[in-house]
């Protein structure tokens, strides 16, 4: 069975069923109501006529009685039976048998009035007069029985015009769907082909399947960035790899040409270096991509981020010093409480440190600053160099993203871009700004939602600070 008919078939299953909880309440609400209006006529009626028995003997229940026949609607029934069980009194053609032996109150009887041909359904009330004689008043109930069953009929062709209608809407909404779903099928299929440049068209009524398209253009747009980021990560790994290759391969034939043993041993120990960078290169690499993945996450634990910066400025500080800065810590007064992976943390600093040392030293300071809020963690870098221009921040963080300034310079180009997958990994995000002068480095963490229990203060110990250089 189709998606199509399957849509079209609940549609009209579910407009049946609907029709028909509304259709029954009507039914059982008009047949109630019309068999309590009956009831209360006959019971009105024979109070009426037991009143006047009452009041004024059998003489004036006759004279009720005939005109009752007389005046009434033709519809009602009246008689006085006698012991016997024949009637003394009234218009029945013949006291059914099942009117004898009865007993006071209402009840549903087929009666034949006098020049009627066949029985009908009568709603009557009894009453005893005394002297074994009964009072039998009530009504035909067959007009209110006809249009009982005209109800029944009109409800019932209501229920089949509901019905067919139900799933005549299930086939209209069953095609709109299929067209929405078709339509991104189409794109699929062209996605497929290769043609990454396809978006699912979206309208402006803002529906469910305009919010799914959106949902699929953003990942389409987040799948075509990505493929352009391995397009631009293979060509650069392949540039920025050649040089350092091209070197470890002089290196190396060098040291196998060498005759002079200590002039082989330098070569071989440049052999080593040069393996050793692209050793780094690589486990950078490594690192961003499992970063991105967010394979790190469960090594995440608490920890002070305070005390992690202190340790790292320790570190750094006798680098600055040589490089002709002050590296400066604003510790906060309070431990700075974070769930996050301590290790890559610390790697993506000691990356924003080492950068502000080799590229915005030129004698000033470096300031390192740790700033909670209620939101968030702010870890600040502010150096004094030249900064980095707003047009060029993004050349800056992309892989082997380096600038022209810096092509002579030691590196591969991937410290910013370590330090933005970590950020990532932390749901945090790396920012760029002008310190004016300088540049200012911020890794921006979220605050998780709560301590855990017992964890009053973070140990500023807690794991020991692995950097990678």
């Amino acid at each position: 069975m189709s998606t199509t008919l399957r849509i079209a078939l609940l549609a009209g299953l579910l407009a049946l069923v609907s029709n028909l909880a509304v259709i029954g309440f009507i039914y059982f609400r008009t047949h109630d109501e019309a068999a309590s209006t009956v009831r209360s006529q006959v019971a009105e009626q024979a109070k009426v006529l037991a009143d006047v028995y009452r009041s004024g003997g059998r003489a004036a229940l006759d004279d009720a009685i005939h005109d009752t026949l007389t005046y009434a609607d033709p519809q009602t029934a009246v008689a006085v039976i006698g012991p016997d069980g024949s009637q003394i009194e009234g218009n029945l053609e013949a006291v059914p048998a099942s009117l004898l032996n009865s007993r006071e109150g209402y009840r549903n009887a087929l009666i034949r009035l006098r020049g009627q041909t066949t029985p009908r359904e009568a709603a009557l009330v009894m009453h005893e007069l005394g002297q074994r004689q009964w009072l039998v008043s009530g009504r035909i109930a067959g007009e209110g029985l006809a249009i009982r069953d005209t109800l029944e009929r009109s409800l019932l062709i209501a229920l089949v015009v509901a019905g067919l209608l139900g799933l005549l809407c299930g086939l209209i909404l069953a095609h709109y769907v299929g067209q929405r779903i078709g339509e991104i099928a189409r794109v699929a299929d062209r996605i497929s082909g290769r043609d990454l440049s396809q978006r699912v068209p979206v309208s402006s009524a803002d529906d469910a399947f305009d919010r799914l398209g959106r949902q699929i253009n953003a990942m389409l747009d987040r799948i075509s960035a990505l493929m352009e980021e391995l397009r631009l990560l293979t060509d650069s790994l392949a540039h920025d790899l050649r040089s350092p290759v091209s070197r470890l391969r002089a290196a190396a034939h060098a040291a196998a040409q060498a005759g002079n043993p200590a002039e082989q041993e330098e070569l071989l120990g440049s052999v080593i270096r040069q393996a050793d960078s692209l050793m780094r290169i690589l486990t950078t690499v490594l690192e961003i991509s499992r970063s991105e993945a967010l394979t790190g996450r469960k090594q995440f634990a608490w920890f002070d981020v305070g005390a992690l910066a202190a340790e790292l400025v320790e570190m750094y500080d006798p680098l600055a010093e040589q490089a002709g800065a002050a590296l400066i810590y604003d510790r906060p007064a309070w431990p700075v409480p974070l769930f996050g992976h301590r290790q890559l943390l610390a790697q993506a600093m000691s990356n924003l440190v080492e950068n502000a040392i080799r590229y915005g030293a030129s004698g000033g300071e470096i300031r390192v600053r740790v700033e909670p809020s209620e939101r968030s963690i702010r870890i600040e870098i502010a150096d004094c160099g030249s900064g980095i221009p707003p047009e060029r921040r993004d050349e800056a963080r992309r892989r082997f993203g380096r600038l022209d300034t810096s092509r002579s310079d030691e590196g591969a180009g991937l410290g910013l871009a370590l330090a933005e997958s970590i950020a990532h990994l932390h749901d945090g995000q790396l920012l760029l700004e002008d310190n004016r002068p300088g540049l200012l480095t911020i890794l921006a963490l979220p605050v998780h939602a709560q301590l855990p229990k017992g964890l009053n203060e973070p140990s500023p110990r807690s794991a020991p600070v692995s950097v990678d250089k």
